[in-house]
């Protein structure tokens, strides 16, 4: 394999913080390499150093001849008015034929490529970079944590597409389970320094971790035969018959030492207050209708959570969902209907964006302090920083000089200083390192308050829900299965998908040609089946919130025949929407 690039004894440091100390890595063709580390460990610096973004106070980075560099700007805007096809031809230069058959390997129709791209969703609008880096024939990506920009459709496209990928890659994410699956190497950046192997994540953390604990056993053996010579030293030091051999083992000892091992990294330590919840129904909504103004995002959203539930809240960019937790935390009005929480609800809602919770000029502590309830102690927001990783030094920092990572911890430690019996959660684990992730979601499991959250991190996800909402084409819908079966269902949605944009990328034979249209034909059929499986849902449905309605008038009120009737209608609605939801698959939409 020919090497692409060398980064050879890269040094950076930020003030008196050190944050690359002599750092090696060489890439060649075809090495799919996971980059792992802390928040703070430098892998964003590293990736803008390769890509010629910033500087390295010392060190090379070597650009072999053969190395073509493909990367994507999250931050891209695309002119109004400019379609997809003209977007893919003026950043690569490639012929409309080429754009739309790469296009198609991240399922970008005709259609979307006839259309202008600013009035695509976010997720498509992601797809049309993805599709412009990779007409350029590149031979090593550079992503920066996918998972953060990329919704739960694209980013399975783009795990899909890298696994097949013939050239090389570095991808950083706190998503575990999206690295196992598309990378086969593995470079940890820790204390400054990179170590790489020829593995991938699991395999290597958990080497890593026996390793350590192998050093850590050696030297609790070599501690304890120090003290059985010391105590034989220190009981015939002064006889003159054990001289000898009591020199012998000071010898000993002066050479015995233990095996270097450097302390672990600290993790944040989540505990998150709540207080009694009792059983009951912790939400009903009816009817309801959201968006901004007069702007529609999704309506006819009608759904019941019982408290103590996890639910995510799963689909592709701009189809409603933080809109929908904005809604239900109170801070947008709904635009009609209505979604009632039950009297006790004490709700705390975490935002996407962490900016807006936080004012730049506000040191840790000050914002420690703003956040919690007024009768709470100094040494309970000491505790609380600490547990969140902010101590000494940290705690005088100005939020304008955090990093995202500790912004993103900062405002989960001011939101957890409240008691809350509901969490609404909009991405929380976007900029958290992989630890703290997977602290959280184990804090989350043990929290037996209601929660609803969005997130694209499958690992987050496969740790936490107890049921799926689906938000797609203007509705929101429970997903009737696992989340594991909604990823194949996803998988198999997202297969039909790309085979559909890549027959229409292909020039078609009369056969062809009536091949789609008897396929077209069915897809008729099946949606006109969905459309009746809707009408009857919301005739369900409606009658299910009558009753949910009268317990929530009436929670004492004893009422077998309704609660009979409840089951009923809750074994129609799941079978109903199982058929809709084989129906959507089918259909490929």
């Amino acid at each position: 394999m020919r090497t692409l690039l060398e980064l050879a004894g890269l040094k950076k440091t930020h003030g008196r913080s050190v944050i690359l100390d002599g750092v090696d890595l060489t890439v060649a063709e075809g090495q799919k390499i996971a980059l792992i580390g802390r928040n703070g460990a430098g892998k964003s610096t590293l990736i803008r150093i390769l890509l010629g973004e910033e500087e390295a106070d010392a060190g090379e980075v070597r650009a072999f001849p053969t190395l073509r560099l493909g990367a994507v700007s999250q931050h891209e805007t695309i002119p109004e008015g400019v379609t997809g096809f003209a977007y893919l031809e003026k950043k690569t230069g490639r012929e409309p034929w080429a754009c739309a058959k790469m296009g198609a390997q991240f399922g970008l129709h005709r259609a979307h490529l006839e259309a202008p791209a600013s009035t695509l969703s976010g997720g498509y609008q992601m797809r049309l970079k993805l599709t412009a880096m990779l007409l350029m024939d590149p031979n090593l990506l550079v992503l920066d944590e996918p998972v953060n920009y990329l919704d739960l459709p694209t980013l399975l496209l783009l795990e899909r597409f890298l696994k097949t990928y013939r050239g090389a890659f570095i991808v950083t994410s706190h998503d575990r389970a999206f690295l196992n699956a598309v990378a086969d190497r593995t470079a940890e950046i820790e204390r400054g320094k990179l170590t790489s192997s020829p593995e991938k994540v699991d395999t290597y953390l958990l080497r890593k971790a026996e390793a350590r604990a192998f050093v850590l056993r050696t030297n609790k053996k070599i501690q304890k035969e120090r003290e059985h010579i010391q105590e034989f030293v220190d009981r015939f030091r002064y006889k003159a018959s054990k001289a000898k051999q009591v020199q012998s083992r000071i010898k000993k000892l002066s050479k015995m030492a233990n095996v270097d091992v450097e302390s672990l990294l600290p993790t944040a330590r989540i505990a998150i207050p709540s207080p009694l919840v009792t059983h009951g129904p912790a939400l009903h909504v009816q009817d309801l209708e959201i968006g901004y103004g007069q702007r529609v995002i999704a309506s006819d959203i009608a759904f019941d959570l019982q408290r103590g539930e996890h639910v995510a809240l799963l689909g592709g960019n701009g189809m409603g969902k933080s809109t929908l937790l904005k809604t239900l935390s109170g801070v947008l009005p709904p635009i009609s209907g209505t979604a009632k929480w039950w009297h006790k609800a004490e709700i705390g809602y975490y935002a996407q964006h962490t900016e807006a919770a936080l004012k730049p000029e506000d040191t840790v502590m000050e914002h420690l302090a703003h956040s919690a309830p007024p009768s709470t102690r100094q040494e309970d927001l000491l505790k609380m920083a600490g547990d969140f990783l902010f101590r000494e030094d940290d705690l005088e920092k100005r939020v304008q000089v955090l990093s995202g990572g500790e912004r993103a911890r900062l405002c989960l430690a001011g939101l957890l200083l409240s008691p809350h019996n509901v969490l609404l959660l909009d991405e929380p684990t976007n900029h958290l390192d992989a630890e703290t992730s997977e602290s959280l979601a184990k804090a989350l499991q043990e929290y037996p308050g209601t929660i609803v959250f969005v997130s694209h991190s499958q690992s987050f996800i496969k740790a936490l829900a107890t049921r799926i909402f689906e938000a797609r084409e203007g509705k929101v819908r429970q997903y009737p299965g696992t989340y594991d079966e909604y990823l194949a269902d996803l998988g198999a949605a997202m297969e039909e998908d790309v085979h559909g944009a890549e027959n229409e990328s292909e020039p078609s034979t009369a056969a062809e040609a009536e091949a789609r249209r008897h396929a077209q034909t069915i897809l008729k059929e099946k949606r006109r089946r969905q459309q009746k499986i809707e009408e009857r849902m919301k005739v369900l449905d409606r009658e299910k919130s009558e009753i949910l309605a009268y317990y929530f008038e009436n929670p004492t009120e004893y009422a077998p025949e309704k609660y009979a009737r409840l089951k009923e209608l809750d074994e129609e609605l799941a079978r109903l929407e199982k058929e809709w939801y084989a129906l959507l698959g089918d259909a490929g939409a």
